[in-house]
């Protein structure tokens, strides 16, 4: 890959910092602007990765050679921010999740699809080989008929992460508390690879932290389209917090992830060869604590789909299938009932 693409980071937080470092890692990609809202952090951020630094997004989005806008805000901003940037006929790469409602997801995919730019969405996880390879499986059949598929994030998150003043498990910037936010990675993978979800209930409790606004601890059991069932267990109150684990078994056998590797394949006829251990996305108990490997990959596809006037690999309407899950399961949560999606 020889053409250079600018990029423009929106955020400098933990997240931002994460795709800074990614960027700067990937050949034809630079960072050549970021935007914050506090002028001396900005300022400070923009001389670490020796770039421009604005606090006026709209001046931001006019700074030359910037053609990707990689955006690292708060959820409940992901819409008002990519849709501007669409306008300004820039790429648009947000976070997960895509945004914390649905009527501003599909806005933000119309701005994209209208404006004719690309739109992608952070869930690097699917990037992982350890989870391509069970996809493939699935796929291509070999676990046979599936019955059931559990996801289980059982982390931790220190008392200062849900302080006064921060976004997080806020419903008007979080959307809600460990499952839109810490437990998305895997509640996306388990429907990308079980399929479709038809059913849901959910019981949610702020049992750690009752002064937030959303849930720190949260189950649920699921029926799919295609017959199977499954659970759901999402929890930022599990000290001191675990690898997030992904279990998935069908009449042929069962494969199970822990953290971003496998630790059981078990499968008729096949020997269990669980391949080679990595670890790039563990935020089980410091949300500093992932690798910028899984952003690299991702971002990189991101690129390519640019040069190459493809779709990213996860793009606006794909990530919304994740988002109208999490929806469902407050719904049920929020009225004590099945919700069908």
């Amino acid at each position: 890959m020889t053409t250079e693409i600018g990029f423009g980071l929106v955020g400098y937080g933990l997240i931002g910092k994460v795709q800074a470092e990614a960027i700067k890692s990937i050949k034809g990609a630079r960072l050549v602007a970021v935007c914050g809202r506090d002028e001396k952090r900005t300022a400070e951020f923009a001389a670490r990765f020796e770039t421009s630094g604005y606090t006026n997004y709209d001046e931001f989005l006019k700074h030359p050679d910037l053609r990707i806008i990689t955006i690292c805000t708060p959820s409940g901003t992901h819409a008002e921010l990519g849709i501007k940037a669409a306008q300004a006929a820039k790429h648009v790469l947000v976070e997960k999740p895509i945004e914390i409602d649905l009527g501003r997801t599909d806005a933000l995919i119309e701005a994209c699809e209208s404006a004719g730019v690309r739109l992608g969405v952070i869930f690097q996880s699917r990037f992982l080989p350890a989870v391509q390879r069970l996809k493939r499986a699935v796929d291509e059949g070999r676990l046979g008929r599936l019955m059931i598929g559990d996801a289980y994030v059982k982390w931790y998150r220190e008392p200062q992460y849900y302080a006064p003043g921060s976004w997080h498990g806020t419903l008007q910037l979080d959307g809600g508390g460990a499952l839109i936010n810490q437990a998305i990675h895997t509640v996306d993978l388990l429907r990308w690879v079980m399929g479709p979800v038809e059913t849901v209930f959910t019981m949610r409790a702020a049992l750690r932290y009752p002064h937030i606004e959303a849930e720190d601890t949260l189950v649920a059991t699921l029926r799919f389209q295609n017959g199977a069932l499954g659970v759901i267990e999402a929890t930022t109150s599990a000290k001191p917090g675990f690898k997030r684990r992904l279990e998935i078994s069908g009449e042929h056998g069962t494969v199970i992830l822990d953290g971003d590797t496998i630790s059981c394949w078990a499968i008729d006829g096949e020997d269990a060869d669980l391949g080679e251990a990595e670890q790039i996305t563990d935020g089980s108990a410091n949300p500093a604590a992932i690798s910028n490997e899984g952003h690299r990959r991702q971002i990189e596809d991101m690129m390519r789909a640019v040069i190459d006037n493809r779709a990213p690999m996860i793009d606006g309407r794909e990530a919304r299938k994740s988002l109208e899950l999490v929806t469902a399961l407050y719904e049920s949560a929020n009225h004590g009932e099945t919700r069908k999606i």
